[in-house]
């Protein structure tokens, strides 16, 4: 199991990580067990509709983040209220996608690898926490019109550029796709920077550590569809690096 998913269901079961205090009774009618390799869950019972799961995840999430990381939202205003919109954030541990989620005022969907879809729990659980599916290391066009669809639909989409964790903490270069994505949208990018995340959860590390946390969201930025594809991509990463020096 991944980290963030496991932050993602440790947040909603009220199960304790290391050095932390179990938060008391679930919110949520889920019961887990964690052992040092294992969490067995029970799934939630089906009248739960898969936005409320979301929005409690959410605000567990929040809470778990105020509480073990004493954490730091900036500039969040500047996602728009409605309407579609990218968020492009720097990747450095399995710890972003729900810490980003959790900062972002509005509900999100979000790009994840395929692999995490393992177990009936985990297919049942992913979609209703935004996720969706995207093969890396190919062109998966699957990925790409569900990320469009979504997008027309007015959802704020997360994506993180780099496609996979950065072990130096180290900004990478941009994948391609999200310069296609961009264009055939005509969504406005958020860049966003994540601080302190890999040090809560280090490359290679099973325990998490108490820090200071913070995300950072910048300007949009705005692209015409004909603009070259090597521009939206230095444009967006050039803003996170910014955000990142600065944040």
């Amino acid at each position: 199991m991944r980290w963030w998913t496991a932050c993602w269901l440790s947040a909603a079961s009220g199960w304790p990580t290391a050095d932390s205090q179990r938060p008391g009774p679930s919110l949520l009618s889920l019961t887990a067990f964690a052992s040092r390799d294992m969490i067995v869950v029970q799934p939630l019972p089906r009248i739960m509709k898969p936005n409320l799961v979301y929005r409690t995840a959410k605000a567990l999430a929040r809470l778990f983040y105020t509480l073990y990381g004493r954490w730091e939202i900036a500039g969040a205003q500047r996602i728009p209220a409605d309407g579609p919109v990218i968020v492009c954030p720097n990747h450095i541990s399995y710890l972003d996608p729900p810490l980003v989620g959790a900062a972002i005022p509005r509900e999100c969907r979000f790009m994840a690898r395929h692999d995490l879809w393992k177990g009936s729990f985990m297919r049942w659980l992913m979609p209703r926490i935004g996720a969706y599916a995207v093969r890396r290391g190919q062109p998966d066009r699957a990925a790409l019109r569900q990320t469009l669809e979504y997008l027309k639909q007015g959802y704020c989409v997360v994506i993180f550029p780099e496609g996979t964790r950065s072990r130096d903490g180290r900004l990478q270069p941009a994948e391609p796709g999200i310069a296609l994505i961009v264009q055939r949208s005509g969504a406005p990018v958020v860049p966003a920077a994540v601080i302190g995340a890999d040090r809560m959860l280090p490359p290679g590390s099973r325990r998490l550590h108490r820090t200071r946390l913070k995300v950072v969201f910048g300007d949009p930025l705005f692209f015409t569809p004909d603009a070259p594809r090597q521009e939206v991509t230095a444009g967006i990463m050039r803003a996170i690096g910014d955000l990142l020096a600065h944040g």
